[in-house]
């Protein structure tokens, strides 16, 4: 295989031939990256790494200790590689190639989506008062299907306090209140929603269902999702596997902001330096 590629380029000029080297080796890099980028912090690529992890000591092992039948078996697995990679990671490539080039929705067009911001902070500092359960979704590049929100019903309504504090009343004619809601777009798109739960042992105990489904999306997904105890009334932020406790609405307003701006989740400790910082 490689020499059939060293005579491609040798048939060209050398600068020619330099040039395309550069650009081949560039372009399948750039798509490298992105793809690590896309699946970064999901299930998706903790399996990708022990895959690879499981190879490279497999080959190294045949190497070493000279296993004719496993050097045979990686050969011909290597031959179809990519194929393989397709076969496991459909799902993901499918996400990612439907929303090339698509924008970050989340509380886009300036002052309507800081409107909305403000609307869905407000609605989550009563309820945290209150201590009304809650789970609500902010979908961001990949717009999610139903193998990752299921059941519920569409609402499509304008982002409202009104809207979230009746979507989550607690009351036995109120069936949307035990499922998430899913912002789509600076708009409430679907409430009732059941998310799928983190398969994660090392969560912190004092997390229940509600918070491993709120978990479990970002595992799989890019979106965020805000999570309330209904024990404690506390706010916590979830993103790619991490859930972060917020000491109140301005922190979790700053950690949107941030997030929007393609920024990590700042952990709680980094948030009270600061601010003890700021008052000193």
């Amino acid at each position: 295989m490689f020499s059939s590629v060293d005579l491609f380029y040798l048939d060209k000029p050398s600068f020619l031939g330099i040039m395309a080297i550069l650009l081949d080796v560039g372009i399948v890099a750039f798509i490298i990256y992105w793809f690590f980028l896309f699946l970064r912090g999901t299930r998706a690529s903790r399996m990708l790494m022990g895959l690879l992890l499981v190879l490279a000591g497999a080959g190294a092992a045949s190497h070493y200790l000279d296993l004719f039948t496993i050097q045979f078996l990686l050969s011909n697995f290597l031959n179809y590689f990519f194929i393989f990679l397709i076969i496991i990671f459909h799902v993901e490539i499918r996400r990612l190639l439907t929303h090339v080039g698509s924008e970050l929705p989340l509380f886009s067009g300036e002052d309507k989506g800081f409107e909305a911001l403000d609307e869905l902070l407000e609605s989550l500092e009563r309820m945290s008062a209150m201590r009304t359960g809650a789970i609500i979704v902010l979908e961001r590049s990949t717009i999610m299907d139903e193998t990752m929100l299921s059941g519920g019903e569409v609402i499509d309504a304008q982002i409202s306090k009104e809207l979230i504090w009746a979507i989550f009343h607690v009351h036995e004619e109120n069936p949307l209140h035990d499922g998430a809601m899913v912002i789509r777009k600076n708009r409430v798109y679907k409430a009732g929603v059941i998310l799928p739960l983190s398969p994660n042992k090392q969560l912190d105990s004092r997390y229940g269902t509600r918070h491993r489904a709120a978990l479990g999306l970002t595992e799989n997904t890019d979106a965020l999702t805000i999570v309330i105890s209904e024990e404690r009334g506390t706010i916590s932020l979830c993103d790619k596997g991490l859930i972060v406790p917020m000491e109140n609405t301005m922190r979790l307003r700053n950690e949107i902001l941030r997030l929007m701006r393609n920024q990590g989740l700042s952990p709680a400790r980094w948030w009270r330096k600061n601010r003890n910082q700021a008052r000193g």
